[in-house]
């Protein structure tokens, strides 16, 4: 197993996933981690995969949000489960999490999520129910400012700044 990996396992936190119950709720903060995960069923808990058998992988971002409220050792981190797919609006407007923070990511002039960054997500409409028995897909919009680089002047030149003599 990578080293990243290990230390991923052992440092990772938990975190609440965000709650998008109504139309219009939002979870906005600054991105500590994310990390891609197979998807599993939410009837048998079992990895789910594609037709050819590969795996169905999600995104998951975890924010670090000033929201608590949900048990005493609430940190205010929330996690994100961004999955992709192309629904067809019920009610409301927007796209699947993934497309939408992907779109979001391309409209900040970025190429990358990366930790750091302020990452808001909307729920914004629901497509079309596809299976008998479970809610309709929701429906996002989100928007995503990426980190600020801090730049020193060993940076720019190579040299640690001058001291100011006293």
């Amino acid at each position: 197993m990578p080293n990243d990996e290990v230390n991923d396992f052992l440092f990772s936190e938990g975190g609440n996933a965000a709650r998008f119950d109504e139309m219009g709720d939002r979870v906005s903060g600054t991105i500590i981690e994310r990390h891609m995960a197979q998807q599993t069923s939410m009837d048998t808990n079992e990895p789910l995969t594609w037709q050819d058998g590969r795996p169905r992988m999600q995104l998951i971002i975890t924010l670090a949000t000033d929201e608590r409220g949900m048990g005493d050792d609430d940190d205010g981190s929330r996690r994100l489960y961004a999955k992709g797919g192309n629904y067809e609006v019920a009610t409301g407007s927007g796209i699947a999490m993934k497309n939408a923070i992907a779109d979001a990511v391309k409209a900040a002039g970025s190429r990358s999520l990366d930790p750091g960054g302020k990452l808001t997500v909307v729920f914004t409409g629901e497509g079309k129910k596809t299976n008998r028995g479970y809610n309709a897909p929701k429906l996002y919009k989100a928007k995503y400012e990426p980190p600020v680089a801090v730049v020193t002047e060993e940076d720019l030149f190579g040299r640690e700044p001058e001291k100011e003599p006293f």
